[in-house]
């Protein structure tokens, strides 16, 4: 190596004290607030990164999330191939917008969309800009609407339950629209017709359905709902539905296909549907799914030119991978419609199977409910208990890791705590054995806690004890 080369840093000392730059990484804190001055070799950097990973929960013991843990293999290779690819280039990656146009299809259908349509929608980074790029099209249909009719388009509302995701008082807080949330009804967990009838008038741009809702995986009555606009707009006020199927979109249409609930429905305009979650991709990954193409405004729709051939592009985010669309794509060929269904029936049985397990135990409560619903479990403890249900998840996690939510129903239910469980479809039956075996024992342990017997911590065995 001449002097004129600069040493490789794995051979730089760290001047003051002598030390190799991966000797100064790994004994001092993390950089946290300047960047380093001198780099690090790649293992050296990848290792660091690593051990700080470790401090994180095993996404494979995570109940809580509805977010996909596991792909396979040849997925993620689907995922690294890609990852420079830009997916807002559709001049340069031409294939790549072809193949989101197949997935926008593909469930434009499953949700029993009429046929014709080119494009009746887009890929997103996730539900949460799906849902704004839907609710910005009610709104800017709902302003031709009135300027056709003469009438005034400067108060828009929206009206939604109180079992929404948080992302449409984002919506309404970020685009000028006032929020109409209705609380949940006392002992209630999801919405019914009557419960928006007061809210709607000339300005509602819309209605939100949830089909999958986050705080119990249940349904709003969106037959009910979809019928009581069917009625106002006979009466000429034309109030249409979205329909926000983040969880359910990829669940319902195989676990009950007879279920009504999507554009079967005259008023529902728009869905949108997280691939992230039961689509079984990594994150992050949405979808807006609309009725028809004309249902997006032109001028929500921007042409640009400067990288050699117009796009058109209907989008909040821009530059971002084509990996997690093509994984999607990936997950459409490798399953097909039989394969989603059979993920969607295991994850089904094994929620089944910890319920009844978890019935057997008088500390526990399940909930049980006849109508669609997703494949996760509701739960708490009883009000007679020594412990509540934040305990209980406390204690499983310092048994083995286990990560359950513990949180309160929304308005006006707040006083209700419950636990949610969603069984993956790679958590198998083993481990629905073991995480009940896990419930058995730590009730027992918080029992004698409760009463000052003060037990001792479980004695583990085995090979690495």
């Amino acid at each position: 190596m001449s002097d004129a080369e600069p040493d490789a840093p794995r051979q730089r000392f760290n001047s003051e004290s002598e030390e190799l730059l991966v000797e100064t990484f790994f004994t001092k804190p993390a950089p946290s607030q300047v960047l380093p001055t001198e780099g690090v070799t790649p293992r050296a950097a990848y290792n660091m990164v690593s051990s700080e990973m470790m401090l994180d929960g095993d996404p494979d013991k995570n109940l809580a999330t509805f977010v996909t843990t596991f792909m396979e293999p040849e997925a993620r290779m689907v995922i690294a191939e890609n990852l420079h690819r830009n997916y807002i280039d559709h001049a340069e990656y031409p294939r790549t917008a072809k193949i989101s146009k197949r997935c926008v299809r593909m469930i434009h259908d499953l949700f029993n969309g009429p046929e014709g349509q080119d494009s009746p929608g887009t890929a997103c980074a996730g539900s949460s800009e799906a849902v704004m790029l839907g609710a910005l099209s009610m709104k800017w249909n709902w302003k031709k609407r009135r300027k056709d009719a003469g009438k005034s388009d400067a108060t828009p509302n929206l009206v939604y339950g109180a079992d929404v995701h948080v992302v449409w008082d984002k919506f309404c807080r970020y685009f000028d629209v006032e929020p109409r949330e209705v609380p949940v009804p006392k002992g209630k967990t999801t919405m019914v017709a009557e419960d928006f009838r007061g809210q709607i008038d000339e300005n509602t741009i819309g209605v939100v359905g949830v089909v999958g809702t986050t705080f119990t995986g249940q349904c709003d009555d969106i037959v009910g709902i979809d019928a009581m606009l069917t009625e106002l707009k006979g009466k000429g006020l034309e109030v249409p539905m979205h329909i926000d199927a983040a969880s359910g979109g990829f669940v319902f249409p195989f676990s009950h296909p007879d279920f009504e609930w999507d554009f079967r429905l005259d008023s529902v305009v728009s869905i949108n549907a997280s691939g992230h979650k039961f689509g079984l991709v990594y994150p992050g990954i949405g979808w807006l799914v609309t009725r028809t193409d004309e249902q997006v405004p032109e001028e929500l729709i921007f042409y640009e030119d400067y990288l050699g051939e117009k796009d058109a592009t209907f989008t909040l985010n821009f530059s971002g991978s084509s990996s997690f669309v093509l994984a999607q794509y990936y997950q459409f060929l490798r399953l097909g419609h039989n394969g989603y269904s059979s993920v969607v029936r295991s994850m089904t049985k094994n929620r089944h199977a910890l319920a009844d397990q978890l019935r057997e135990m008088d500390a526990i409560e399940v909930f049980d409910d006849d109508r669609p619903c997703l494949p996760l479990l509701i739960a708490k403890t009883r009000d007679d208990e020594p412990f509540d249900s934040n305990d209980l998840v406390g204690e499983l996690a310092r048994r083995r890791g286990w990560m359950v939510p513990a949180y309160q129903l929304p308005p006006d239910n707040e006083n209700d705590r419950i636990m949610r469980m969603l069984v993956k479809f790679n958590q198998t039956r083993e481990l629905v054995d073991a995480l009940s075996d896990d419930f058995e024992a730590s009730i027992k342990y918080l029992r004698h806690k409760g009463a000052g017997k003060h037990p001792e911590p479980p004695t583990h065995t085995g090979h690495g004890y």
